[in-house]
This record gives C-alpha cells, structure tokens and sequence, in this order.
C-alpha cells in the first residue's frame, strides 16, 4: 500500500480536511467570468471519485499534471449543488515509474471476477446451438480478450464505472435475460444469450481502464457499438458453415441494443431478442447508474442533484420503516425537492458518458 496514502474518499465526511494522494482521473482547464482561468479536476482512488475544484491561485501555484498523474492532495471536503466537492488548497504532482503500486488508486467490482466468469463460462455451456457456441468458445479461447473482458469498464462515469464493470454489467444482463425465456416461450434462449454477453465487446476498445478511466480516441471516434458489430462479425467469419439468418440476427442485437437512433444505436430493435437485450442493458444501467449517484451524493441530502441521464433529480433517502414520523417531515433533513431553477443550472455543469 502507498505510504503516502492517508485517506480514501469514501471515508472522508462533509466538512472534513483531506491530505491524501488520489490519482487525477480527468482534468479541465476553464475561465471564470474575469477571465481568469480556474480548474475542475476528478480524483480517484479505490473507494470512488470526487469531484474537486483549484481556484486561480491554487491552479497557477500547482505546477504541470495531467490526467492519469498520481496527486498529493490538501483541501476540505465542502458540498456543491447536491454533490461532494473537494476545494482543492494545494495540489502537488508525485513522481512515478513502473514499481509505482496503484492498488489503492483504481476502482474494482465488489464482486467475484472468477466467479463471474465461472458463471458466464456456465451460460455458454448452456447453449444447444453449435454455432453460437463455437463463436462464444473464439472469443473466450482468446487469453487477450478474456483478460481485458474481465477487467474492462463497463462506462466513464455513469454505469458500473469501474475495473470489471463490464463483466459484471454483461453478467447481469445475461441473467436478466435468462429470467425472460422463463416467462416467455417463443424467445429463442441461445440468441439471446450470446446477445446478451456480446453486446458491449466494443467497449473493451472504447474504454482504456488502465489507471484512469477514459474514453479513448478510437472510442470517441467509432464507438463501442460499431466496435463490437466489427469485432462479432470478424469471429462469426471463422465459423464454419454460420448460418446468414442467424448472423444478422446476433449482429441486429449489438447494432439495436441502445434501442434508440438518437441514443447512438444504427438501427432500433426489429426482433424480440433484441427488444430484450434493450430493455435488459437499459434496466441494469440505470440500477447501475443510480447505485452511483447515490454514492457520490451527499450523506445530508434526500435529493441528488439533477442527472442528466435521468433527465431529473433522483429521491437518494434510504427507506427506514423503523422511523418516527415528525410533522410529515422524514429523513436527513428538511431540505425540499430541487426547484426548476438549480435543475436548469445543474445541466450545464454535469457531462456524463453515454446511456448504457
């Protein structure tokens, strides 16, 4: 573990002074009105990110660094429109190399990778069509693929953002899924399974998930969409004797899984199997994502700020039944819903990556 590493972000409460190392998982130069130039950083370790500002002073005294770059940081911990934000009183970049041990610096599933994988190796077991098991067994006979299947993430910021993620969010789809042909007879199970755990292969070259998450230029460029109808379409070329029907049908599902063209998806859904792949890819990435807007907003808060995902503040209060009533007034504070106004304003400043 890093010396230098005194605290995690998740452990760090409102109000709270902070001197610690994070990495800088993105960074942003902006001006404020004087057109003075001020800087928007997101730090990262293990536990979660935060968001953090450098006012004028503190940015021109910081030196050089840059996204990726391991910080030693000194601030407070204050709150911002609903959201945990660091003031940033001093920031200094810390040498690196390749003995450098990030392990407390990189966010990882809570689960069990092996496991998970243990599961995914089970629904391919289970397919009775040839041909789709053989182009499953291409893509996982691949010790290149499979490494980076297990460890990608699954999105930036807004979905199982974190190493593993993708394996996780493809795992639960798969899942979902499964439940489906359980309820309805006429969905044919193994295309939809294969459907389910290639959909999102492209992210693994959308997406670097090194130290810091980000988009990478290929990514930006293609997307993880047209990515993975590529690299599916390059795998069922080595099957032998793959039937035409059923290759379009498996390359429609990855093409559709966004569900809408204005969402990014080339076609929308044209057959049950993707219709289900949607709404499955959809459903656990907005658990997903609202599972992390409730970690990043803060603990005296019932209301997150405005998410633009969403397209609306979300209620982030836990249920507690065992909780007296007073006045009609329940949870951490009286604060009232967001009104029309910070919501307007929160659009501006919050950029999310895409859907699912």
């Amino acid at each position: 573990m890093d010396e230098n590493k005194k605290q995690f972000i998740a452990d760090v409460n409102l109000g709270e002074m902070v001197d610690s190392t994070f990495v800088v998982s993105a960074k942003q130069v902006k001006k404020k009105k004087n057109g003075e130039d001020y800087c928007s950083v997101t730090f990262q370790d293990k536990t979660g990110i935060v968001e953090g500002v450098m006012w004028t002073e503190v940015f021109l005294d910081s030196g050089d660094f840059a996204e990726g770059d391991l910080v030693e940081v000194k601030g407070i911990l204050k709150e911002y429109r609903g959201s945990k934000q660091l003031i940033v009183n001093a920031l200094k970049r810390i040498p690196k190399d390749d003995n450098t041990d990030f392990s407390a610096y990189i966010k990882s599933t809570s689960k069990d990778i092996g496991e998970m994988f243990e599961e995914v190796a089970g629904f391919i077991s289970s397919i009775e069509n040839k041909h789709l098991k053989k182009l499953l067994g291409l893509f996982m006979e691949d010790e290149a693929f499979v490494k980076s299947y297990k460890t990608s993430t699954a999105a930036v910021k807004y979905h199982h953002a974190y190493q593993g993620g993708l394996l996780e969010h493809s795992l639960n789809v798969a899942r979902i899924c499964d439940r489906m042909t359980e309820i309805y007879d006429n969905v044919n199970r193994d295309l939809l399974i294969a459907g389910a755990l290639l959909h999102d292969v492209g992210k693994i070259r959308e997406y670097s998930s090194g130290v810091n998450l980000k988009i990478t230029n290929k990514g930006r460029l293609l997307g993880h969409i047209t990515m993975g109808y590529g690299w599916v379409l390059e795998k069922i070329s080595q099957v032998k004797g793959f039937p035409q029907d059923l290759s379009d049908r498996l390359l429609h599902i990855i093409l559709s899984h966004h569900g809408h063209l204005e969402y990014g998806s080339p076609k929308r859904p044209k057959i049950l199997e993707a219709f289900i792949v949607y709404h499955a890819d959809h459903l656990d990435g907005d658990i997903g994502g609202f599972n992390i807007i409730m970690e990043n907003t803060s603990d005296e808060n019932d209301w997150s700020d405005y998410v633009r995902n969403f397209e609306r503040p979300v209620y982030v209060r836990q249920l507690d039944l065992a909780e007296e009533v007073d006045n009609g007034n329940t949870g951490k504070g009286s604060q009232k819903s967001p009104d029309k106004k910070k919501i307007e304003d929160a659009r501006d400043d919050l950029d999310q990556d895409g859907l699912f």
